[in-house]
């Protein structure tokens, strides 16, 4: 689970350090990073037990509950801390491929499973999310076959990444053309297009 509120506040926050995963960062398959608060490395020491790392698996359980993420290979930082309203799974590798059980999650099972212990009073909430993310139904194929279906998938998830970091890039080199390009400090009237 992710710390409790009064342990990150906007008061702790600094330029740099250990980035705080949002709900915002949890819009599609895999991590999202564009922006981030931070905290600093003692703050992030004393909440160890909030911190995932590459191949975990976040959830929301306040707010937009149903968000499931993995944290990607060759993601920005090596560790991350959770927000309040974030929860992870850490995969025993050895018995199930992460990827496959994010696939999962994201099934219409998986999320009819994660969402049947929404709590619709106030704020939409998983009501005890660790306790019943153990009590969802998972089918788990032997790890030979997962790893199989991994070796057909990866090129497909790689380039869903890839694709992912160019838009990004691309996004970032528009943001520094555009207001030149509008204020005539870039002139393109010379350019054969």
């Amino acid at each position: 689970m992710g710390p409790f509120g009064s342990n990150i506040k906007v008061s702790t926050f600094v330029p740099e350090g250990v980035p705080i995963i949002s709900g915002n960062h949890l819009r599609g398959y895999f991590l999202e990073e564009p922006e981030f608060n931070y905290i600093t490395e003692e703050h992030a020491e004393r909440l160890k037990n909030s911190i995932v790392y590459p191949h975990d698996l976040i959830f929301t359980h306040a707010g937009n509950i149903g968000q499931v993420s993995m944290i990607p290979d060759g993601s920005k930082y090596d560790y991350y801390v959770l927000s309040q309203r974030q929860f992870y799974l850490r995969c025993d590798e050895t018995k199930v491929v992460p990827e496959f059980l994010l696939m999962f999650f994201h099934s219409a099972i998986g999320q009819h499973e994660l969402l049947s212990y929404a709590n619709q009073t106030g704020v939409p909430s998983i009501a005890q999310p660790a306790t019943n993310l153990k009590k969802i139904p998972f089918q788990c194929p032997p790890i030979d076959r997962q790893l199989q279906w991994k070796k057909q998938v990866q090129p497909m998830i790689q380039e869903y990444l890839n694709n992912r970091s160019e838009n990004e890039r691309l996004s970032a080199l528009r943001d520094i053309l555009l207001p030149r390009l509008m204020s005539g400090e870039i002139d393109v009237t010379e350019l054969d297009i």
